[in-house]
């Protein structure tokens, strides 16, 4: 080992997916016979991982362009710092996970210091500030892609791309057992279940949560044997709830409350309404028939009707290539559309059949073994042999 060069590797994480991402790929890495240090912006996987925390991931940590502007100053100032950090001290490669708008613009300050620079998970460019394509190619040496229809359209921009799938599909179980879990959870098993998902962050579930329970309450009306499940990924989020659940007046709704596990509760249940973002694509991945519904301020509603370019706003729409499940965004997010999309599921399985069979292929194009695939074109920046990995797992057993 004295001797060995170390490979100094640059990461930002800013949201908790990414920080999974990053651990993922950094463990990957790990298996190689080769010695890296990797310094940044760091979620607790990540440290776990041996990753230096320069910043805590939580200063980066959002929700849409409220939470951008109100804390902009402080943002460009740690964005500044790290730019300083790593040009002083250059690492072998530069890696941003997700959080664009935070690392695109790190990203280039450190390409023009001659940092070479790779973007794990592409920005929703094909959704909305397309404008950013043009620029991309100039400072962005590999773009590690989740999804196949990204691929095609940065190879269109002269954009180096590489599609590693999505790692979700190998962290959710494929068959498991349900029985076992509506056991765990006290979830009925003679009743169908609708999840009741509003977000994973206050704002979502203060626009959404009482559009969701009303919703719940005019279903139960049509569908006396309905039982409704929600899951929060922490106390606090569940007490804002329970306050949501009061201020509707909904004693008496078959309500069971689960403290995380979504996965499980997705699992679990029949039909799910949930807000679009990262859930939808679990929804897909889990093969549950999902509605899809979101609600924004009037500062990101604005901004996004400006910017936009999209089709289809969930991720298993644009998957499928066309409107296989239901999208209520906005002024159409009510409880009279979510109760009628839901009762259509209830009332049509050949709908709910051909959605789970859709959900099915979607599962299979991504299971890529995404963490393996992102490092071997980490390896292959570095200029290194991947082909050293298998042998040095064998080494190892």
């Amino acid at each position: 080992m004295q001797g060995r060069k170390i490979f100094k590797i640059g990461i930002v994480a800013g949201e908790v997916s990414g920080d999974l991402l990053a651990a993922g790929l950094i463990r990957q890495l790990q298996r190689y016979p080769y010695t890296f240090e990797f310094t940044g912006i760091a979620g607790p996987l990540m440290q776990q991982q041996a990753c230096k925390c320069l910043y805590s991931m939580d200063k980066l940590t959002l929700m849409g362009l409220d939470g951008l502007y109100s804390r902009l100053r402080e943002i460009l100032h740690i964005r500044r710092k790290l730019a300083q950090y790593f040009v002083s001290d250059a690492p072998d490669l530069f890696i941003g996970v997700d959080a664009p708008d935070f690392n695109l613009g790190l990203e280039k300050q450190l390409h023009k210091a001659g940092i070479p620079v790779m973007h794990y998970v592409s920005p929703t460019v094909w959704a909305w500030r397309k404008y950013r394509l043009k620029g991309m190619r100039h400072y962005i040496d590999r773009m590690l892609v989740l999804f196949p229809f990204e691929l095609d359209l940065y190879r269109q921009h002269a954009v180096n791309a590489t599609l590693v799938g999505h790692p979700m599909v190998t962290d959710i179980e494929k068959n498991p057992d349900i029985t076992a879990l509506k056991k765990k959870f006290g979830i009925a098993t003679d009743k169908k279940v609708i999840a009741l998902l509003p977000g994973s962050r206050k704002s979502e579930i203060k626009h959404m949560a009482g559009e969701f329970l009303h919703a719940a309450e005019k279903l139960s009306g049509k569908y006396p044997d309905l039982q409704f499940v929600t899951a929060m990924p922490n106390s606090s989020l569940m007490e804002l709830f329970e306050s949501e659940v009061k201020k509707a007046g909904l004693r008496h709704l078959d309500l069971i409350c689960v403290e995380e596990h979504s996965r499980d509760v997705m699992a679990c249940s029949d039909v799910l309404m949930l807000a679009s973002g990262t859930a939808a694509l679990e929804a897909a991945i889990v093969g549950r028939p999902v509605v899809v519904a979101y609600k924004v301020s009037w500062l990101t509603k604005t901004m996004v009707q400006l910017l936009a370019s999209v089709k289809y706003y969930s991720m298993p729409n644009n998957l499928a290539g066309y409107r296989l499940v239901p999208e209520l965004m906005q002024d159409d997010c009510t409880a009279e559309n979510l109760a009628v999309e839901v009762g259509r599921y209830i009332d049509d399985e050949t709908e709910v059949i051909k959605v789970k069979q859709a959900f099915l292929q979607i599962r299979e194009s991504l299971d890529l073994d995404s963490d393996r695939l992102a490092a071997e074109s980490v390896i292959k920046m570095l200029g290194l042999d991947i082909k050293t990995r298998m042998n040095n797992v064998q080494d190892k057993t």
